[in-house]
């Protein structure tokens, strides 16, 4: 519909969507059974304890009168267990609301753990396999991060600090790295498609025959150190230009572009 505009309901909800859980309808069930027979035992209490009438009560022998009380000191029992029953077992079976981020910027907080391509032991903080299309990571530090098998098409890393993260088999299709040190950063077979690298500082990073690099821009990056299959130095050596502004080296010269033939 238009934005802003508000769904539309029914007049009077259906009772029984009130209480989607079957568990919970059950367990309300009980709970109003346990108050029912509370309230006929604080009824039934006192009826069965009236005196009767003159001519009963000198037929009535004693062990009738005792038994009479014994019954209903036991149903002052049962309703009393039967009430406890069932609001010690009401919390347990009440439906808890899932936990929902307060707002868009929350679906993209990362969580903590121990899992990342340069983890040494200690703990890493980690996204494996998550939706972050669209995250903004813009000028966070994000260290030793693994975005393992995590879409993360469109996510802005500008500036940020990725030194050690691992985005293997991850999909960073049109994602903007632009000004971001990836230092041994781990991208095998992650999609990079029309990533922006520019002047962002790439060095000793991993990279492998199955890292797609279709459309890259890497104006002014710097892939010093960084290991490249043939193919993949020329194709990024016909692409290159510009001077990373932070370590003062130009791409082509980072890229050993003048050592590749047929360009």
């Amino acid at each position: 519909g238009f934005p802003g505009a508000l769904p539309k309901r029914p007049l009077f909800p259906d009772p029984l969507n009130l209480f989607p859980s079957e568990m919970f309808r059950s367990g309300l069930v009980f709970a109003t059974l346990a108050v029912l027979a509370t309230t006929a035992g604080a009824f039934t209490s006192p009826m069965l304890s009236l005196p009767r009438t003159a001519r009963n009560a000198a037929v009535t022998p004693l062990s009738l009168r005792m038994e009479e009380s014994s019954v209903v000191e036991s149903a002052r029992r049962f309703a009393a267990g039967l009430a406890l029953s069932g609001l010690l077992v009401m919390p347990s079976i009440m439906p808890t609301e899932p936990a929902v981020a307060a707002n868009s910027q929350e679906q993209f907080k990362v969580l903590q753990g121990a899992a990342s391509t340069q983890d040494s032991g200690s703990r890493r903080t980690i996204t494996r396999g998550t939706v972050l299309d669209g995250g903004d990571f813009s000028g966070q530090n994000l260290k030793g991060v693994s975005f393992q098998q995590s879409l993360c098409r469109q996510c802005n890393f500008a500036n940020s600090k990725l030194k050690g993260a691992s985005f293997f088999d991850g999909d960073l299709s049109g994602a903007n790295m632009e000004g971001a040190d990836v230092s041994n950063a781990n991208f095998e077979m992650a999609c990079m498609k029309e990533a922006n690298l520019k002047n962002a500082v790439v060095n000793n990073a991993y990279i492998l025959a199955t890292t797609k690099l279709d459309g890259i821009v890497i104006d002014g990056a710097d892939f010093t150190d960084t290991f490249l299959r043939k193919d993949q130095q020329r194709y990024l050596c016909k692409r290159a230009k510009g001077t990373n502004p932070k370590t003062g080296i130009e791409t082509r010269e980072s890229l050993m572009c003048d050592q590749v033939k047929d360009l």
